[in-house]
């Protein structure tokens, strides 16, 4: 393919060669090599712009531009296809047939969801996609549509909808056979379980995309694997588990966004290990690369392990200058989950000298945990509630610690239990 994509490259033959292009940069794709991949696109993306506004060449513009999605993906470039998606909003509108429609606000909502807009807007544009595919009789693009709704589901801290709506994709496309996007549904229902504190189900999906990944012997799949397994660990408190996977998966020389968030997963593994120091580093490197991409709530939600890292080791001043912009972040942008972790970290930032105002927001974050069902974060409530009052509440002390039992988190148990014991000294 990439050999008649060199030849027409040069011919006169502009439709036939971005036709080529496109095809080439596709089996770049597949190998991950994406720089090809995006040197092909770009041929194709220039001679189409010196053809005429046929049909037939609005539907190849349309492609050269959504069929970029995967590549810029693993880049972590998702601001600048959002733009590129933009771009064409006027010809698909005007132009693409149900599945490329359906396709493209799929990928828009999918990406927003990721860069900024708030979650309703990314919901919005995959039911739009989901109702298009409905209507044209396709359910493979249905799933595609209900894979972009879990992610926004979970960014909007709505779980058991995100559950939901993730097993409709995934049970769609095991039907199908389609490996590779039954994975990218088990990548969004494995946070949904870890923010529900249901580990086991966590660790059924993340053992699932395991398997797709060795099965398929690709790359990507195989590092998403590893390293959701690695932070559904982190999030039980298992943080052996969660170093020896990640290392595991930088064995395998992950892009650019896999990285990072191996990166991530690894520091705060570290920070649990009882290394606090060490586990910064990582952290600080993940985050900015998330800004740099401008992936707001993946920087958010990697941002409130920095600031727990930072209140191990007592630094209560760095740990309010980071949480205070992710809160603000949060409730601008309705990521409801992330809001009711960050009132209960700067509640433990402010308690020693503002009792007060701790108190008022570790009351909402039990309103919005409890409202989205987030028990284990709920728990790590009671606890700093229980901190709070003086004396000691030990009644929310023991509630917590039957709550951390009951899910089968490993770490708070010995926290809760020796706030136990030294309140009875």
């Amino acid at each position: 393919m990439e050999p008649l994509a060199h030849h027409f490259e040069h011919s006169d033959d502009g439709e036939r060669a971005a036709d080529y292009a496109i095809r080439a940069a596709e089996r770049a794709q597949r190998r991950w090599a994406n720089a090809e991949a995006l040197a092909f696109f770009q041929r194709a993306v220039d001679r189409l712009a010196a053809l005429p506004e046929t049909p037939a060449n609005l539907l190849r513009r349309i492609d050269a531009v959504t069929k970029q999605a995967e590549v810029l993906f693993a880049l972590g470039r998702h601001r600048e296809h959002v733009a590129m998606l933009e771009s064409i909003r006027p010809m698909v509108e005007r132009a693409a047939d149900p599945p490329r429609r359906a396709i493209w606000y799929y990928w828009l909502g999918f990406l927003q969801s990721l860069t900024g807009a708030r979650p309703e807007t990314a919901i919005a544009n995959c039911r739009t996609a989901s109702e298009l595919a409905e209507a044209a009789g396709l359910p493979m693009i249905r799933a595609y549509a209900d894979t972009g709704l879990a992610q926004a589901y979970v960014i909007a801290g709505e779980l058991r909808p995100a559950i939901e709506a993730g097993e409709r994709a995934l049970a769609v496309f095991e039907r199908q056979g389609d490996a590779w996007w039954a994975s990218r549904a088990l990548s969004q229902l494995s946070p949904a379980a870890n923010y529900l504190g249901e580990w086991e189900r966590g660790l059924r999906y993340c053992r699932r995309a395991t398997e797709l990944g060795a099965a398929l012997n690709d790359l990507r799949l195989k590092v998403s694997g590893l390293v959701r397994t690695a932070s559904t660990h982190v999030h039980r408190g298992d943080w052996q588990s969660a170093l020896r996977l990640c290392d595991d998966a930088l064995a395998l020389d992950p892009t650019p966004f896999d990285a990072a968030a191996v990166r991530a997963v690894r520091g705060y593994a570290l920070v649990k290990s009882g290394c606090a120091a060490d586990g910064i580093a990582p952290l600080r490197e993940a985050l900015a690369f998330y800004q740099r991409s401008q992936l707001r709530f993946t920087w958010a939600s990697f941002s409130l392990w920095l600031a727990d890292a930072e209140a191990r080791r007592g630094a209560w001043d760095e740990m309010r200058a980071i949480i205070e912009p992710v809160l603000r972040t949060a409730v601008e942008l309705g990521y409801r989950h992330v809001e009711g972790v960050a009132r209960r970290l700067l509640a433990e930032a402010i308690a020693t000298h503002d009792a007060a105002g701790a108190a008022g927001h570790l009351a909402t974050a039990e309103t919005i945990l409890r409202a989205h069902d987030a028990r284990n974060e709920l728990g790590k409530v009671w606890v700093a509630q229980a901190c709070l009052r003086r004396p000691l509440d030990r009644g929310l002390l023991e509630q917590a610690l039957a709550l951390f039992r009951e899910l089968g988190t490993e770490d708070e148990p010995a926290r809760v239990a020796r706030l136990l014991r030294d309140a009875t000294v």
